[in-house]
């Protein structure tokens, strides 16, 4: 899975996996270590804060398969934005 996860985006990291009854959950999170701020464009590693989301994909043999996604929303660092 881990492989897999690599191939299709490297800008993700594997977590793990579970399947239940009929589902397929793939959990994953972002590598992203820096964004640069939409407003002042100043770069930043600072997090203020993480978020989940999640959505379908394709059917994996049958399974319905939900991805779950780990985002980081970062702060700027510029005082004046």
């Amino acid at each position: 899975m881990k492989e897999i996860i690599k191939m299709l985006d490297k800008s993700l990291k594997y977590i793990k996996h579970e399947i239940k009854e009929d589902t397929i959950y793939i959990y994953v999170k972002s590598k992203k270590k820096k964004a640069k701020c939409p407003v002042c464009g100043e770069e930043t590693d600072k997090v203020h804060s993480k978020y989940t989301r999640s959505f379908q994909d394709l059917p994996i043999g049958g399974k319905k398969v939900t991805i779950i996604l780990e985002m980081r929303i970062f702060k700027c660092k510029n005082k004046e934005c």
